[in-house]
């Protein structure tokens, strides 16, 4: 089996993915719990940035015309 972690290997792909997922999944749990505004916002940004960030990385390794 080849090393997962690899440059270019299937972890590499998955990360934004998973990066996604999580940022999302504790953005949620955060806005809806009882923390004030201030952390909702910065959760907020933070979820933002992230995902911003993942989408960058998944559209880059995308072949071209794809």
């Amino acid at each position: 089996m080849e090393n997962p972690l690899r440059d270019g290997g299937p972890l590499e792909r998955a990360m934004p993915w998973l990066s996604a997922a999580v940022v999302l999944l504790l953005a949620a749990a955060t806005l809806a719990g009882g923390a004030g505004p201030l952390v909702k916002a910065l959760a907020a940004a933070v979820a933002v940035a992230v995902l911003g960030r993942s989408a960058y990385l998944v559209n880059r390794r995308r072949p071209p015309g794809r």
